[in-house]
């Protein structure tokens, strides 16, 4: 706790000894200074209180800590030999498998990727809050981020029938960040553009050069995000009722973490959207300019 009282109490104190300053009925100074003493106990009592939630919240905090990354480490193993072995059914290794069981095995696979990717999630979040996520930074060409995030979803944007494009200034400066915190902050946002933007529709790239810093922007012609959900967007945990969102799994982490992982490395996140008209998810990081603070 701070020395600052949690209510004003010393503007109180200093209103009551003012009114000693001049004549009081009989009994009011006495009056006074036992509301004083009252106020002074009132104080020790919500400080003492105030302390001890302090304490209870930093207690809690540490063992949630300590329980993901005791299951984040139990759970890596086993989904690491599930997946193993899902590969090795699916390439009829020990076998011929027919179409069906074909069926089966990727959709296990989906599955695990889908827990892998929740538990990367969880750790990387716990580190943060811990403190013991380490970043590389390293002086990184904008070309060279965007080719490597959009190369994992070239064939699925295709498949979905999107129109994909990347408008890039001719000259534009090197960024400075992690590149595979960075690459994960990209993909994420260009997985939310695919998932949520019809057959059809359009996924922008931008990268704009702002003073020090460059602004990267991937917007789309998706569902959108309502005014009342969009207070919630960067929510751990948090996603959206829209049916078509329902549609996708997810956990409601990716956002809340690249967020987290962009301030971290210097840089800030946001976002405009309309429902049903699309979304632009933005983030700046800093250039060749900037050291990143």
């Amino acid at each position: 706790m701070t020395e600052k009282s949690l209510v004003p109490f010393d503007d109180l104190r200093a209103n009551l000894q003012q009114l000693t300053a001049y004549p009081l009925p009989e009994g009011a100074n006495e009056l006074i200074e036992n509301t004083i003493g009252l106020a002074n106990e009132l104080e020790r009592s919500l400080k003492s209180e105030y302390d001890a939630l302090q304490e209870a919240m930093t207690m809690a905090q540490q063992a949630k800590n300590k329980f993901v990354s005791v299951v984040t480490h139990e759970l890596r193993l086993p989904l690491t030999s599930i997946k193993g072995y899902t590969d090795l059914l699916r390439q009829e290794i020990v076998g011929p498998i027919n179409e069906q069981q074909a069926e089966f095995l990727d959709t296990v696979r989906k599955n695990v990727e889908r827990m892998s990717a929740l538990i990367s999630d969880l750790s990387d979040i716990s580190h943060l809050e811990t403190g013991r996520i380490k970043f590389a930074i390293q002086t990184i060409p904008v070309r060279q981020a965007i080719e490597g995030a959009l190369n994992q979803y070239l064939t699925r944007i295709a498949e979905k029938g999107q129109v994909l494009e990347v408008n890039l200034p001719n000259e534009i400066p090197n960024l400075k960040a992690d590149p595979n915190r960075l690459l994960q902050v990209l993909s994420s946002l260009i997985s939310n553009a695919w998932k949520y933007t019809p057959s059809g529709g359009k996924i922008t790239l931008r990268a704009i050069p702002e003073q020090d810093d460059v602004r990267l922007e991937i917007s789309d012609t998706g569902i959108g995000i309502s005014p009342q959900e969009q207070v919630k967007v960067f929510t751990q945990f948090f996603r959206s009722e829209n049916e078509a969102v329902r549609e996708y799994p997810g956990w409601g982490l990716a956002l809340n973490l690249s967020k987290r992982l962009v301030e971290v490395m210097g840089g800030s996140m946001g976002f405009e959207s309309k429902l049903g008209e699309g979304s632009t998810f933005w983030f700046t990081l800093p250039s060749y300019n900037r050291e990143p603070g």
